[in-house]
């Protein structure tokens, strides 16, 4: 009801400041103008709360878009339940491919030339080795 009144004090482009001077003046609110909007806040959460069993009682499941933007935020399933999963289904591995066949090979040479058993610079100076043969050179990894 108030948030016009709020944004022209606050100054337009602010939600933030919106809302921190929305609970300012809530706080400074005696309890009985805060009882109207308690009240309203009340058959709100009642009306919610009646949706909610008719939508649960349909076959919904509470809670259901919190798990999944929790677990697109995760980016879903763990690393190790995948894996889990793949060697389950008796799904056959895939073949590495010629450039990690390479760096297999040549890992040692690239630690002691490096310096560094780290994978980043590891994987930067493969690449850029890589990158830089031939296609007759990469032919026995592919």
């Amino acid at each position: 009801e108030n948030r016009a009144d709020l944004t022209k004090e606050a100054g337009p482009g602010s939600v933030a400041l919106v809302a921190k001077l929305g609970g300012q003046k809530w706080k400074a609110m005696s309890d009985v103008a805060k009882k109207p909007f308690e009240a309203k806040a009340a058959v709100a959460k009642q009306e919610y709360e009646k949706k909610m069993a008719e939508f649960v009682a349909a076959g919904g499941v509470k809670g259901k878009r919190k798990a999944e933007k929790a677990a697109k935020k995760t980016g879903g399933e763990s690393k190790k339940a995948k894996k889990d999963a793949r060697a389950a289904s008796g799904q056959p591995k895939r073949p590495p491919s010629g450039y990690w066949l390479y760096v297999t090979e040549k890992r040692e040479s690239f630690e002691k030339e490096a310096g560094s058993k780290k994978g980043p610079v590891i994987a930067k100076m493969a690449g850029a080795k890589w990158k830089a043969m031939s296609d007759a050179q990469k032919k026995p990894y592919e």
